[in-house]
């Protein structure tokens, strides 16, 4: 689709439809190069093979909140959940709405000591104490950095191209396919001679300053923020040069986002255990941070580091 757009015939809106592409493009890519770090922190352990780590992460990543249970026709099964019932005194709801493809089912929220049936109960896994969704956070992480992006790659463009031609409605479309060309870096430029015999190009220096560094360290601040709100270690300064108590307290609220994350998951897996009787038992399910999580990192930061090697590379 982007293909057959960009190949058209050019007219006086194509640019704007092109750059209306690139920008969702962006948006785009670096929304799943960050999606797929935050779907990747934790490590369920011991899980049925009935239930499925990836679309419980996923629940919890764009609803906040889901639902394990027993179902007497599938097994243990992990669910979408959606309050119900009414507000118990904690500020919970009392039932839930377990669903999911081709399956729906109300349960009673799990409360321990309450011995009610299996089939009757669910275990309510929350994202955070708040039951928010990581997704919306997420995608206003992505539209700062495709800001920044697109503004580096205009800034970039400018050092091509830091002129503005003047010209008449004759001369437009000839001086837009003349450009057309060099902004393709075609090795030869041909026209005729006699195109501008009447009238020569005028043009004014727009004067953009290169600003394109400055930008790639706000985005990498960015980035770094981004991690943080995961809670997960980003600092990228020597040790020698960072103040032992201002290393400290980045470490300190790195750690607490990280926990904001992982107690609650915790939590429900208590509960599951409790439930269930497995507490104790080698059949205890359980969650971790994933101890590869640096390298999933590493390979969705290359939109900084690509950046820095050239530079290096080119002295």
């Amino acid at each position: 689709m982007v293909q057959m757009i960009r190949t058209r015939k050019k007219g006086l809106n194509s640019s704007f439809d092109d750059a209306i592409i690139i920008n969702s493009q962006t948006y785009i890519d670096y929304l799943e190069r960050m999606k797929k770090i935050a779907l990747s922190m934790f490590d369920w352990i011991n899980l049925p093979d009935t239930m499925n780590a990836r679309y419980l992460e996923m629940c919890l990543y764009y609803k906040g909140q889901a639902a394990l249970l027993y179902d007497a026709d599938y097994g243990f099964i992990n669910t979408q959940a959606a309050d119900s019932g009414y507000i118990n005194i904690y500020g919970l709801p009392t039932k839930i709405n377990c669903f999911s493809y081709s399956y729906n089912e109300m349960r009673e929220l799990y409360v321990p000591n309450t011995n009610l049936p299996a089939e009757e109960e669910c275990i309510l896994v929350m994202n955070n104490y708040q039951r928010v969704p990581t997704a919306s956070t997420i995608s206003l992480y992505a539209e700062r950095l495709t800001d920044a992006q697109r503004a580096a790659d205009i800034n970039i463009k400018a050092q091509k191209t830091p002129i503005l031609l003047l010209t008449d409605k004759n001369q437009e479309l000839t001086l837009r396919n003349i450009y057309a060309q060099y902004d393709g870096n075609s090795p030869v430029i041909y026209g005729d001679k006699n195109l501008l015999a009447d009238k020569p190009i005028d043009s004014i220096n727009t004067q953009a300053d290169f600003i394109a560094n400055d930008i790639r360290a706000y985005m990498k601040e960015i980035w770094n923020d981004f991690l943080t709100f995961l809670g997960i270690s980003n600092l990228d300064e020597k040790r020698e040069r960072l103040v032992t108590k201002e290393a400290d307290s980045n470490n300190e609220l790195i750690n607490m986002n990280m926990q904001s994350y992982l107690i609650p998951r915790k939590q429900a897996c208590k509960e599951f255990n409790d439930k269930f009787g497995l507490t104790g038992t080698s059949k205890a399910i359980d969650v971790k941070l994933r101890s590869d999580l640096y390298n999933v990192i590493k390979e969705n930061e290359s939109i900084i580091k690509s950046y820095e090697d050239s530079e290096v590379d080119n002295g």
